[in-house]
């Protein structure tokens, strides 16, 4: 189907387009040129025979859509990083985006693009931190191989019950890390492409989760033992099924079950008594490190620029995290095999115990050091009981 040019009404133009519109003014001009070109060509006299062909803006009128033209990214001594491109316009992060398409940040919008109307975070406040697309630069240079750069055959053999307790510890946090592969796969897809940045490390952060989740299933099975049992997993369903919007999400991913599997990765590469292991949990630790150093900075700028009320709200919503927290506390498997393996043997328990107290205690005050970090002040006393009677 054809109908008169919106030009001049000389020449049929095709609107079987689903959007119903032109790219750009200038797009359309190039559809009215294409539309015409069937019409008979005038007969050339010998001055339209001499004359130059046309420059490439002329023939293409769309190269003239641009919203600053003359950018020019400078390279730093790291080289062409994110950050270093993020100059003039193409650098300016508004506090709120209403563009529903997948136009990037900066390039000159195309009129009548239908909507994705599956944007719910929208705001710079709601997953911004200035420190995304360092992490990024991070993330895509510390990146390692679990087949590679680990020896596998060089692990020692150990007894029966170490290697079940290894296993265990291996298994619960193979489980930690898928959590954070569907949580954040939840989320990413919901995020407005004008904060590009903070987009690309959740995605270098959901490779690092899948990474970690081949290294500990690598580990419980390669050494003659093979997978524990199932973690209680209530941190990870509150993770998976949290849907009050990423600020609230981020508080459970990045501070109450973030806190814990660091401390745990830590756990493994101090008492790890080989370098193999040393080195597997080593690579896990440094990875979420960087991720909890994205939460963190994400979660303070929210609560400084959302207010006094927006903390007040997540204080309310920490009270049913933390009964989850507990819950977990209480499971026995975990802070078992954690025993055996800080004391050495099954015989050893005891005096294991006593390190695995310590991580607790340690694990409830990063917890309430990380929440007053963005914003959030939450004393002992408000603790749940649980959780403070592991403080004494």
């Amino acid at each position: 189907m054809t109908t008169p040019s919106p030009g001049n009404g000389a020449h049929p133009v095709d609107d079987s387009d689903p959007t119903g519109r032109y790219r750009s003014s200038a797009a359309e001009r190039v559809q009215q040129d294409v539309a015409g070109s069937d019409e008979p060509a005038p007969a050339a006299d010998a001055e339209s025979a001499a004359a130059p062909p046309q420059s490439p803006v002329e023939r293409f009128p769309w190269m003239k859509d641009t919203r600053q033209w003359g950018t020019r990214a400078l390279l730093t001594p790291h080289g062409l990083t994110v950050g270093s491109i993020a100059v003039g316009l193409y650098g300016e992060i508004p506090e709120e985006s209403r563009e529903m398409t997948r136009m990037p940040r900066g390039s000159y919008a195309t009129p009548g693009m239908p909507r994705l109307d599956n944007y719910s975070v929208n705001r710079k406040d709601e997953l911004w931190s200035d420190n995304a697309a360092t992490l990024y630069e991070e993330a895509i240079q510390r990146r390692w191989v679990a087949m590679q750069d680990i020896n596998w055959d060089a692990l020692p053999d150990q007894s029966e019950d170490l290697e079940l307790a290894w296993c265990q510890l291996c298994t619960e946090l193979g489980q930690h890390a898928t959590a954070e592969i569907d949580t954040i796969g939840l989320w990413l897809h919901r995020m407005n492409y004008a904060y590009i940045e903070p987009k690309m490390f959740l995605a270098t952060e959901e490779f690092d989760s899948a990474r970690h989740f081949e290294a500990m299933r690598h580990r419980a099975l390669c050494n003659g033992g093979s997978l524990g049992l199932e973690s209680p997993g209530l941190m990870n369903r509150r993770m998976v099924e949290t849907r009050a919007g990423w600020p609230e999400v981020a508080v459970s991913l990045y501070i109450a079950r973030g806190a814990l599997t660091l401390l745990l990765y830590r756990f493994g590469a101090h008492f790890a008594t080989n370098p193999v292991d040393r080195k597997i949990f080593s690579l896990c630790l440094q990875d979420k490190a960087r991720h909890l150093a994205y939460g963190q900075a994400m979660l303070k700028l929210t609560v400084a620029v959302k207010g006094v009320d927006f903390g007040i709200s997540l204080r309310r919503i920490l009270g049913s995290i933390e009964k989850d927290m507990a819950g977990e506390l209480k499971d026995p498997v975990l802070w078992e095999a954690l025993a055996i393996i800080a004391g050495g043997s099954l015989s050893g328990i005891m005096e294991g115990m006593a390190a695995v107290d310590k991580l607790r205690s340690d694990y409830i005050r990063q917890y309430l050091a990380r929440l007053r970090y963005v914003g959030i002040d939450k004393p002992e006393r408000a603790l749940h009981p649980d959780l403070a009677a592991v403080l004494q």
